[in-house]
């Protein structure tokens, strides 16, 4: 498998930590640990045993004890500095595995809770945008500090904001870094060599298509900040996660694929699958 490839472990939905590796093993796989692998005190050292492959840490993984929500720029001091910390620990695991990065998502203007991601967020007070977006610099500027003393990269991945969240909050985005405007304010402030954006293509597909942004042209506008991309396709509408084709309307950029680290997030396929989405990223 080409080393710039990875399977995201959301491919293997239902399947135990130790049955993916397994998988991984049996069929010469990268895999990417990611969200959605329920709490075990196991995990962490499932993952360090896992040698037969390369494979990276993603935002949520492994899972805490007590849930929450990684929000870095959370007004609420607790959920804001157990994000800052969650990201630091595995800056240091990622630092013990000689990965070359970790990637977390954008921060929100609002705390949502666990069961409301990928779905409706209500929110239904007064925030202040701009205020967020400090905290989210200030969360940033610490877990920075920390990835430049491990050697380990830190990425931020885009958000995603649907036009179900969007119009039923009265037209109003609590999500961060969902357009390249607002992702190339962060980077403008955030001059270090070791920070970078992993693109998901999905999240930007859905985010462009219900804020009405040209699509192209927001890949465009962000391409010298990309260092990895989540790829997965979906209708516009909502991140469900679909089987990418030859269709598939990032490949238009394949010119870019040999500088950044590839991640197929595709929800539950099998291996004939897996070498068919690998074969079109090829």
């Amino acid at each position: 498998m080409d080393k710039n490839i990875f399977i995201s472990s959301i491919s293997f939905s239902g399947s135990s930590i130790s049955d993916i590796v397994k998988i991984a093993e049996q069929n010469s796989l990268n895999i990417e640990f990611s969200s959605g692998l329920p709490y075990d005190s196991s995990n962490i050292n499932i993952f360090n045993q896992f040698k037969k492959g390369l494979k990276l840490i993603h935002n949520y993984f492994p899972a805490p004890k007590n849930s929450f929500v990684i929000n870095l720029a959370s007004s609420d001091k607790k959920i804001q500095q157990a994000s800052i910390e969650h990201c630091i620990s595995n800056l240091k695991v990622s630092a013990k595995n000689n990965l070359k990065f970790y990637a977390a998502h954008s921060g929100f203007c609002v705390d949502p809770k666990p069961d409301s991601l990928g779905g409706f967020i209500k929110f239904d007070k007064y925030y202040d945008r701009s205020n967020h977006i400090e905290i989210f610099l200030d969360s940033l500027k610490q877990i920075l500090s920390q990835a430049n003393l491990l050697g380990v990269d830190f990425y931020i991945e885009n958000n995603v904001i649907s036009k179900n969240n969007y119009v039923n909050n009265n037209y109003d985005n609590s999500l961060l870094c969902c357009t390249s405007d607002e992702i190339n304010y962060i980077f403008d402030i955030i001059n270090d060599s070791r920070f970078g954006l992993l693109l998901d293509t999905a999240h930007l597909k859905v985010s462009s298509s219900t804020l009405n942004l040209d699509l192209n042209a927001e890949v465009n506008k962000v391409l010298n900040h990309i260092r990895a991309i989540h790829h997965s396709d979906n209708n516009g509408l909502i991140d469900s996660n679909n089987i990418l084709t030859n269709d598939y309307w990032f490949l238009k950029f394949k010119d870019y694929f040999h500088l950044w680290n590839h991640v197929i997030e595709v929800k539950n396929i099998n291996i004939k699958q897996i070498r068919e989405q690998i074969s079109i990223l090829q």
